[in-house]
């Protein structure tokens, strides 16, 4: 298989990276693991603590068997995190880290199947 072929796969479907580490560019290829990682990281923290948030707010009112349902969306729409900024920026990053590092991983790939 063309070394462009299998670090653009690996990149695209296993994980941003990894097809640059297959290829020995070891800078290129942490530097895509650490940011999507960081990007998920984020993104699952945050999603986590909204959850949890929520949560605290509704499960006192079903807790009363007092299930009206016009309460509990009243409830979860009063967010301490109003705006989903942080959250669409994270999964703006994952996003583009994989389309990127799949394509750097082609690039990488051509030049040296061209060698």
């Amino acid at each position: 298989m063309k070394q462009s072929i299998k670090g653009a796969l690996l990149s695209g479907l296993v994980y941003p990276g990894s097809g640059q580490l297959i290829l020995g560019r070891i800078f290129a290829g942490g530097t895509f693991i650490i940011l999507t990682t960081a990007g998920f990281g984020v993104l699952i923290y945050r999603i986590a603590k909204r959850l949890y948030l929520t949560l605290d707010r509704v499960l006192p009112v079903l807790a009363n068997d007092d299930i009206d349902f016009s309460k509990i969306i009243d409830l979860m729409a009063q967010s301490p995190y109003s705006s989903w900024n942080v959250e669409l920026f994270s999964l703006g990053l994952v996003v583009i880290c994989w389309v990127f590092a799949a394509v750097h991983a082609y690039v990488v790939g051509k030049q040296i199947d061209t060698r």
